[in-house]
Protein backbone atom coordinates (compact mmCIF):
# COMPACT_ATOMS: atom_id res chain seq x y z
CA UNK A 1 0.00 0.00 0.00
CA UNK A 2 2.89 2.52 0.79
CA UNK A 3 4.86 1.81 -2.41
CA UNK A 4 1.28 2.26 -4.33
CA UNK A 5 1.24 5.18 -2.57
CA UNK A 6 4.48 6.50 -3.43
CA UNK A 7 3.71 5.64 -7.11
CA UNK A 8 0.41 8.04 -7.32
CA UNK A 9 2.22 11.39 -5.67
CA UNK A 10 5.74 9.83 -7.70
CA UNK A 11 3.87 9.67 -11.16
CA UNK A 12 1.72 12.88 -11.34
CA UNK A 13 5.91 15.19 -11.37
CA UNK A 14 7.05 13.31 -13.58
CA UNK A 15 4.38 14.26 -15.91
CA UNK A 16 4.45 17.56 -15.13
CA UNK A 17 8.20 18.07 -15.19
CA UNK A 18 7.67 16.12 -19.07
CA UNK A 19 5.34 18.56 -20.23
CA UNK A 20 7.39 21.46 -18.91
CA UNK A 21 10.24 20.48 -20.94
CA UNK A 22 8.26 19.83 -23.91
CA UNK A 23 6.47 24.07 -23.00
CA UNK A 24 9.90 25.24 -22.79
CA UNK A 25 11.50 23.46 -25.84
CA UNK A 26 8.11 24.65 -28.49
CA UNK A 27 7.92 28.17 -26.51
CA UNK A 28 11.73 28.82 -27.70
CA UNK A 29 11.30 27.52 -30.58
CA UNK A 30 8.50 29.81 -31.41
CA UNK A 31 9.81 32.46 -30.22
CA UNK A 32 12.45 31.60 -32.50
CA UNK A 33 11.25 30.85 -35.94
CA UNK A 34 8.49 33.78 -36.24
CA UNK A 35 11.09 36.51 -35.08
CA UNK A 36 13.77 34.70 -37.81
CA UNK A 37 11.25 34.81 -40.27
CA UNK A 38 8.53 36.57 -41.88
CA UNK A 39 6.14 33.20 -42.08
CA UNK A 40 2.82 34.86 -40.59
CA UNK A 41 2.86 37.57 -43.56
CA UNK A 42 3.77 34.97 -45.70
CA UNK A 43 0.86 32.11 -44.82
CA UNK A 44 -1.69 35.49 -44.83
CA UNK A 45 -0.71 36.93 -48.13
CA UNK A 46 -2.63 33.90 -49.90
CA UNK A 47 -5.77 34.61 -48.37
CA UNK A 48 -5.43 38.59 -49.15
CA UNK A 49 -6.89 39.90 -52.68
CA UNK A 50 -4.59 42.61 -53.10
CA UNK A 51 -7.35 44.16 -56.01
CA UNK A 52 -9.76 44.39 -53.40
CA UNK A 53 -8.05 45.40 -50.62
CA UNK A 54 -9.75 42.94 -48.58
CA UNK A 55 -9.52 38.67 -47.16
CA UNK A 56 -12.58 37.38 -48.63
CA UNK A 57 -12.92 35.11 -45.80
CA UNK A 58 -14.16 37.57 -43.66
CA UNK A 59 -17.62 37.79 -45.22
CA UNK A 60 -18.23 34.45 -46.40
CA UNK A 61 -20.75 32.53 -44.57
CA UNK A 62 -19.17 29.26 -43.49
CA UNK A 63 -16.01 31.59 -42.05
CA UNK A 64 -17.96 34.31 -40.01
CA UNK A 65 -21.46 32.60 -39.61
CA UNK A 66 -20.96 28.79 -39.70
CA UNK A 67 -17.77 28.68 -37.64
CA UNK A 68 -16.76 31.99 -35.78
CA UNK A 69 -21.03 31.88 -34.73
CA UNK A 70 -22.28 28.06 -34.52
CA UNK A 71 -19.64 26.77 -33.83
CA UNK A 72 -18.68 28.96 -30.86
CA UNK A 73 -22.34 28.50 -29.64
CA UNK A 74 -22.21 25.05 -29.98
CA UNK A 75 -18.72 25.09 -28.03
CA UNK A 76 -20.21 27.95 -25.23
CA UNK A 77 -23.24 25.16 -24.97
CA UNK A 78 -21.07 22.51 -24.17
CA UNK A 79 -18.84 24.57 -21.50
CA UNK A 80 -21.90 25.06 -19.63
CA UNK A 81 -23.34 20.80 -19.62
CA UNK A 82 -19.80 20.43 -18.58
CA UNK A 83 -20.31 22.81 -15.36
CA UNK A 84 -23.70 21.03 -15.19
CA UNK A 85 -21.98 17.48 -14.87
CA UNK A 86 -19.45 18.96 -12.32
CA UNK A 87 -21.91 20.51 -9.93
CA UNK A 88 -24.16 17.59 -9.91
CA UNK A 89 -21.50 15.05 -9.17
CA UNK A 90 -20.40 17.15 -6.11
CA UNK A 91 -24.05 18.29 -4.87
CA UNK A 92 -25.49 14.43 -5.72
CA UNK A 93 -22.24 12.21 -5.26
CA UNK A 94 -21.97 8.86 -5.93
CA UNK A 95 -20.59 5.68 -4.04
CA UNK A 96 -19.45 4.08 -7.34
CA UNK A 97 -19.01 4.93 -10.86
CA UNK A 98 -17.27 7.08 -14.26
CA UNK A 99 -18.53 10.20 -11.75
CA UNK A 100 -17.42 9.01 -8.56
CA UNK A 101 -14.14 8.24 -9.61
CA UNK A 102 -14.01 11.18 -11.81
CA UNK A 103 -14.94 14.22 -9.79
CA UNK A 104 -11.72 16.42 -9.43
CA UNK A 105 -11.58 15.87 -12.87
CA UNK A 106 -14.77 17.04 -14.53
CA UNK A 107 -13.95 20.24 -11.99
CA UNK A 108 -10.41 20.45 -13.96
CA UNK A 109 -12.73 20.90 -17.74
CA UNK A 110 -14.78 22.55 -16.13
CA UNK A 111 -12.32 25.51 -14.77
CA UNK A 112 -10.14 25.36 -18.60
CA UNK A 113 -14.04 26.46 -19.87
CA UNK A 114 -13.26 29.69 -17.66
CA UNK A 115 -10.14 30.25 -16.78
CA UNK A 116 -8.39 29.22 -20.89
CA UNK A 117 -10.22 32.02 -22.07
CA UNK A 118 -9.48 34.53 -19.70
CA UNK A 119 -6.08 33.89 -19.57
CA UNK A 120 -5.77 34.54 -23.18
CA UNK A 121 -8.14 37.76 -22.89
CA UNK A 122 -6.03 39.13 -20.11
CA UNK A 123 -2.77 38.65 -22.58
CA UNK A 124 -4.86 40.24 -25.51
CA UNK A 125 -6.09 43.12 -23.49
CA UNK A 126 -2.15 43.95 -22.94
CA UNK A 127 -0.76 42.87 -26.09
CA UNK A 128 0.65 45.62 -28.54
CA UNK A 129 0.47 42.99 -31.81
CA UNK A 130 -2.14 43.60 -34.78
CA UNK A 131 -4.04 41.25 -36.63
CA UNK A 132 -3.18 40.65 -40.46
CA UNK A 133 -6.16 42.72 -41.52
CA UNK A 134 -4.74 46.22 -39.71
CA UNK A 135 -1.25 45.19 -40.86
CA UNK A 136 0.08 47.68 -43.24
CA UNK A 137 0.93 44.75 -46.26
CA UNK A 138 -2.36 43.88 -46.10
CA UNK A 139 -3.75 47.99 -46.33
CA UNK A 140 -4.25 48.62 -42.82
CA UNK A 141 -2.29 51.20 -40.78
CA UNK A 142 0.44 49.20 -38.78
CA UNK A 143 4.02 47.55 -39.16
CA UNK A 144 4.49 43.94 -38.63
CA UNK A 145 6.08 43.00 -35.50
CA UNK A 146 6.44 39.62 -33.83
CA UNK A 147 7.08 39.15 -30.07
CA UNK A 148 10.31 39.51 -30.07
CA UNK A 149 9.99 42.61 -31.97
CA UNK A 150 9.95 45.93 -31.71
CA UNK A 151 6.43 47.89 -31.25
CA UNK A 152 5.72 50.91 -33.86
CA UNK A 153 6.04 54.46 -31.88
CA UNK A 154 3.14 56.12 -32.29
CA UNK A 155 0.83 53.54 -33.38
CA UNK A 156 -2.10 52.69 -30.68
CA UNK A 157 -1.66 48.44 -29.69
CA UNK A 158 -3.29 46.30 -31.62
CA UNK A 159 -4.59 43.96 -29.15
CA UNK A 160 -4.99 40.73 -31.08
CA UNK A 161 -2.23 38.52 -29.44
CA UNK A 162 -2.88 35.92 -28.66
CA UNK A 163 -5.52 34.32 -31.07
CA UNK A 164 -8.80 34.93 -29.06
CA UNK A 165 -11.27 32.45 -30.80
CA UNK A 166 -9.11 29.72 -30.58
CA UNK A 167 -9.80 29.32 -26.82
CA UNK A 168 -12.90 29.26 -27.57
CA UNK A 169 -12.04 25.57 -28.47
CA UNK A 170 -8.67 24.77 -27.05
CA UNK A 171 -10.29 24.56 -23.50
CA UNK A 172 -11.55 21.37 -24.60
CA UNK A 173 -8.02 20.30 -24.37
CA UNK A 174 -8.70 19.12 -20.88
CA UNK A 175 -10.87 16.43 -22.08
CA UNK A 176 -7.59 15.00 -22.65
CA UNK A 177 -7.12 14.37 -18.92
CA UNK A 178 -10.55 13.24 -17.99
CA UNK A 179 -9.37 9.81 -18.48
CA UNK A 180 -5.05 10.09 -17.29
CA UNK A 181 -3.45 7.63 -16.53
CA UNK A 182 -5.54 4.65 -16.41
CA UNK A 183 -6.89 4.81 -20.20
CA UNK A 184 -3.57 7.31 -21.85
CA UNK A 185 -4.39 6.22 -25.41
CA UNK A 186 -7.60 7.57 -24.76
CA UNK A 187 -6.19 10.66 -24.12
CA UNK A 188 -3.99 11.16 -26.77
CA UNK A 189 -6.93 10.41 -29.20
CA UNK A 190 -9.28 12.98 -27.42
CA UNK A 191 -6.11 15.34 -26.69
CA UNK A 192 -5.12 15.29 -30.83
CA UNK A 193 -8.63 15.75 -32.09
CA UNK A 194 -9.36 18.55 -29.30
CA UNK A 195 -6.03 20.06 -31.01
CA UNK A 196 -6.88 19.31 -34.29
CA UNK A 197 -10.08 21.30 -33.98
CA UNK A 198 -8.87 24.26 -32.10
CA UNK A 199 -6.20 24.60 -34.87
CA UNK A 200 -8.81 24.34 -37.22
CA UNK A 201 -10.29 26.96 -35.60
CA UNK A 202 -7.25 29.57 -35.67
CA UNK A 203 -6.97 28.63 -39.11
CA UNK A 204 -10.18 29.88 -40.34
CA UNK A 205 -9.50 32.96 -38.25
CA UNK A 206 -5.88 33.65 -40.40
CA UNK A 207 -8.68 32.68 -43.64
CA UNK A 208 -10.29 35.78 -42.36
CA UNK A 209 -7.37 38.07 -41.74
CA UNK A 210 -8.53 38.29 -38.34
CA UNK A 211 -4.95 36.44 -36.71
CA UNK A 212 -1.38 34.90 -38.10
CA UNK A 213 -0.32 31.50 -37.79
CA UNK A 214 1.66 32.79 -34.54
CA UNK A 215 -1.57 33.84 -32.61
CA UNK A 216 -3.07 30.38 -33.05
CA UNK A 217 0.46 28.23 -31.73
CA UNK A 218 0.62 30.86 -29.17
CA UNK A 219 -3.09 30.29 -27.79
CA UNK A 220 -2.58 26.52 -28.47
CA UNK A 221 0.51 27.22 -26.35
CA UNK A 222 -0.79 29.21 -23.62
CA UNK A 223 -4.50 26.57 -23.62
CA UNK A 224 -2.29 23.67 -22.34
CA UNK A 225 0.07 24.98 -20.02
CA UNK A 226 -3.13 26.85 -18.17
CA UNK A 227 -4.72 23.04 -18.38
CA UNK A 228 -1.96 21.64 -16.71
CA UNK A 229 -1.98 24.27 -14.18
CA UNK A 230 -5.45 23.38 -13.55
CA UNK A 231 -4.56 20.00 -13.04
CA UNK A 232 -2.35 20.34 -10.35
CA UNK A 233 -4.00 23.36 -8.36
CA UNK A 234 -7.21 20.66 -8.57
CA UNK A 235 -6.13 17.96 -7.28
CA UNK A 236 -7.05 15.86 -10.49
CA UNK A 237 -3.96 13.83 -9.83
CA UNK A 238 -4.95 12.47 -6.49
CA UNK A 239 -8.15 10.41 -8.12
CA UNK A 240 -7.56 7.00 -8.98
CA UNK A 241 -10.20 5.43 -11.54
CA UNK A 242 -10.97 2.11 -12.21
CA UNK A 243 -8.15 0.15 -13.92
CA UNK A 244 -8.52 -0.31 -17.62
CA UNK A 245 -10.07 -3.99 -18.68
CA UNK A 246 -8.14 -6.46 -20.32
Amino acid sequence: MVELAHDRLVRPWRLYRAQALLLAATGLLLAWVFHATRLDVQLAQPYYDAVNHAFPWRFAWISKYFVHRYMKYALLTLGVCVWATALWSTLRPRPHGFFATHRRRWWLVAWSFVLVPGVIALLRRYSAMHCPWDIADFGGYATYFDLLGATSPGVRPGRCFPAGFVATASWTLAFAMLWYPERKLRCIVVGVVALALSFGMGWVQQMRGAHFLSHTLWSLWLSWATVLALHATTGAWRETGPAPSG
